[in-house]
């Protein structure tokens, strides 16, 4: 298996997963101030194992799927992309601790909802959404500098989110 570059910039990139991988996704979900926001506690390594494998058959069958986040020196940072919400494409996006605060979720986003446009489906997955917790202030700000309108609160998995679309 080969790895690709799906978006490309001077400060990051999204490239395709690759079986090796497991051990940079498991330490960026094994880390509990990365997972606060995204499930609570810490992943274990067969949990990790689990998603990747999902990553890997998404990024097979549909050709997209929350993606690996390097920077410039192939060091992953993160994982951004799409899953599914309700029929539509939802965009989501994990980065390490030591990138936080430097604008690349803003820029990942914006990234992404061009890709989105970019690529329709086959006009299948038209809104792109997109939800984080009510409190998580600075994702709530990344979302609105790419584009996304709040709709409303709503739960999800048992916590309350802000749900948000871009058109």
């Amino acid at each position: 298996m080969r790895r690709q570059t799906v978006i490309g910039t001077d400060r990051f990139s999204l490239t395709t997963w690759v079986p090796s991988d497991i051990g940079d996704l498991h330490a960026l979900h094994a880390d509990p101030q990365v997972m606060r926001y995204i499930g609570g506690a810490p992943e274990s390594r067969e949990q990790s194992e689990q998603r990747l494998g999902r990553y890997l058959a998404q990024q097979a069958t549909q050709g997209w799927t929350k993606w690996r986040v390097t920077n410039p020196r192939g060091v992953m940072i993160g994982r951004a992309g799409f899953g599914l919400n309700r029929g539509h494409r939802e965009l989501g996006y994990t980065l390490c601790r030591e990138v936080w605060g430097r604008g690349i979720g803003t820029e990942l986003a914006r990234e992404l909802v061009a890709w989105h446009r970019e690529n329709p489906d086959a006009g299948r997955y038209r809104a792109l959404v997109a939800f984080t917790e009510i409190d998580h202030s600075a994702s709530r700000r990344v979302l609105q500098k790419a584009g996304f309108v709040f709709v409303d609160e709503r739960d999800h998995e048992g916590t309350l989110v802000a749900f948000y679309e871009c058109g």
